[in-house]
């Protein structure tokens, strides 16, 4: 009998045992967890920025453009790498420019003739003026902008180190191919479109 006793007083002090130390290891777990620190995880800030937000690095020939959101004048949201599925020539001008007009209907027979999208920019902020114009030369290319103090404070060109109106051409790969300053030297941007689409068809 006093053997009987004596094993069930063995188990019963192993079970204790196992159960005070079952006890302490989760005591000892849940007081560590309580030294972590309570720390919220911070969403990362989203990739694309508006157009109208901080300034970008300056563009230069072979430089790789970064992605951007503008709205056109018909309140139309693009990204800028939504027009670079094929090259893209981004033309930049003013509404006094008397070579603009001239320039338009160059830039209408690229578009016909060429794969390309074109992003009219002017450095003025007068979008039913502009809208007008665009009408009245037929312009149905990508996208058309007005750009004045936009871009945080600066226009287009003075924010990407621009020397006033001209002609940028971006491949797909989001290079900048050619950087024209001068709006009376068009006819580089269809050399360069010339021999770009040649190259490829070989």
């Amino acid at each position: 009998m006093n053997i009987l006793k004596n094993r069930l007083s063995c188990k019963l002090c192993l079970v204790l045992t196992l159960f005070l130390g079952l006890s302490l290891c989760s005591n000892s777990i849940w007081a560590q967890g309580n030294l972590k620190p309570n720390i919220t995880p911070v969403e990362a800030a989203p990739a694309d920025t508006e157009f109208t937000e901080k300034g970008v690095d300056v563009w230069t020939e072979g430089s790789v453009v970064s992605n951007f959101i503008f709205n056109d004048i018909n309140n139309k949201k693009f990204k800028l790498y939504d027009l670079l599925d094929k090259p893209l020539v981004i033309e930049l001008w003013e509404l006094d420019n008397t070579l603009a007009p001239k320039n338009k209907k160059y830039l209408k027979k690229f578009y016909s003739q060429y794969n390309i999208n074109i992003l009219s920019i002017c450095s003025e902020d007068y979008p039913n003026e502009i809208r007008k114009l665009s009408k009245a030369q037929d312009l149905k290319w990508s996208a058309i902008y007005d750009d004045y103090r936009r871009f945080n404070g600066k226009t287009f060109t003075e924010t990407h180190g621009l020397k006033g109106a001209g002609f940028v051409v971006i491949t797909p790969d989001r290079k900048i191919r050619m950087i024209v300053d001068n709006t009376a030297n068009i006819g580089k941007v269809g050399v360069y479109l010339q021999q770009y689409f040649a190259a490829q068809s070989e």
